[in-house]
């Protein structure tokens, strides 16, 4: 399996880091979160101008119709500067629930919109106390919500919501709601990465099922995280390859005893053993993203979940410990808020707790099939052997 970019993807990688890296000089996401969007408005901008709003979005609906590398690369540099524009989880993650469940009307009213980057739309499945994949408390009554959700990333943002909810017969339903419908009480604050986030309480508040009621709810939203869980894996990569080269910076420049830390073999060691555990990261990041893209070209035999899970499981490993390596090593400048490796750091640690957390994925993976299966480095590579 080729796990390199090819030339269109290098470039797209060059493109957003280049575009990206201007509006993010050093301690640009303490601004950009302090901010009132909770993101750095021109940097927006220019990923809108870019087109990668409509990056997974079919070309038949405004999109680039592009696959999950070029999200991944797109991600990848992005985490480089630990950049807080909510291209995953305000446009890409509702991309795919919606085309994973609408309508052909809702497909074609809402993916045109989403991939102009003119709107965002926030995912409220997290509700307080209660476990990612249990069914949501929220109640759906004829076309009423009712209930709390949080955390909802970039709520205060956001001009709808996608509110998962459960209707008078049990089912499971994910529904549209504008966000200036009324029954809507926010109360907004803090994610650990500094970002925006909010409670939503629906009293009452008008909505629309996303797609019907004989819809594959379960299934849908749980090849939407799948693609979610895969893509941030991406951003991870690159905040914790800038979070170690800013760290092995630090350790040449910064001096104790008259002689640069990088004098002392004990911080070498520890910081090439954080390297190594970056690439296999990377390493395992890739092949998520490969087998995404093998799922999506109609490989039979690839388990997605499963992949997405493995991936997540290892790279949040790899991730936590990037965290308190960088900041450790830099010492208490490291806990600062005006410190840039504190931001890439604390993003690190929010990722562990996207889509339901580590721990979640972690209990998924060891209750799966996949541990009594003999485990291949290639794709398709059983079928290979006994071909």
């Amino acid at each position: 399996m080729n796990l390199e970019f090819n030339e269109d993807q290098k470039l797209l990688f060059e493109t957003v880091d280049t575009a990206v890296g201007r509006g993010y000089p050093a301690g640009g996401r303490a601004a950009a979160t302090s901010s009132e969007l909770g993101w750095n408005d021109q940097v927006w901008s220019t990923l809108g101008e870019l087109g990668l709003a409509g990056l997974p979005i079919s070309a038949d609906h405004d999109g680039a119709g592009a696959g999950p590398v070029e999200v991944y690369a797109t991600l990848e540099a992005m985490g480089k500067h630990a950049a807080a524009e909510p291209l995953l989880d305000g446009v890409f993650l509702p991309s795919w629930i919606i085309a994973e469940l609408g309508t052909d009307d809702q497909v074609k009213e809402l993916l045109p919109v989403l991939a102009g980057g003119g709107t965002t739309i926030a995912v409220a499945h997290s509700e307080p106390g209660r476990p990612w994949g249990v069914a949501p408390t929220v109640s759906a009554a004829g076309s009423a919500l009712t209930g709390v959700k949080s955390p909802v990333r970039n709520a205060d943002q956001a001009d709808k919501f996608l509110v998962t909810a459960v209707d008078e017969n049990g089912r499971t339903g994910v529904y549209l709601v504008e966000a200036t419908a009324e029954g809507i009480t926010r109360v907004d604050g803090r994610a650990a990465d500094w970002g925006h986030t909010s409670q939503v309480e629906f009293a009452g508040t008008p909505a629309v099922l996303l797609g019907t009621a004989d819809s594959d709810v379960a299934a849908g939203l749980r090849r939407a995280f799948s693609r979610a869980r895969v893509a941030v894996t991406g951003e991870a990569i690159g905040l914790m390859e800038t979070g170690l080269a800013m760290t092995v910076e630090y350790l040449k420049t910064r001096k104790q005893f008259g002689v640069p830390l990088a004098a002392f073999q004990a911080l070498v060691h520890r910081a090439a053993d954080l390297y190594a555990k970056v690439e296999l990261a990377r390493s395992l990041a890739l092949w998520a993203t490969a087998t995404v893209e093998a799922y999506d070209n109609g490989a039979s035999t690839v388990d997605l979940d499963g992949a997405a899970d493995d991936a997540f499981v290892f790279v949040c490993d790899a991730a936590t410990a990037t965290a308190e390596e960088i900041v450790q090593l830099h010492g208490g400048i490291g806990m600062t808020y005006e410190s840039e490796v504190a931001h890439h750091a604390a993003r690190l640690i929010a990722i562990t707790e996207s889509y339901g957390g580590v721990s979640a994925a972690r209990r998924r993976a060891l209750a799966s099939d996949a541990l009594l299966t003999p485990p291949s480095a290639l794709l398709n590579n059983a079928d290979a052997v006994t071909a």
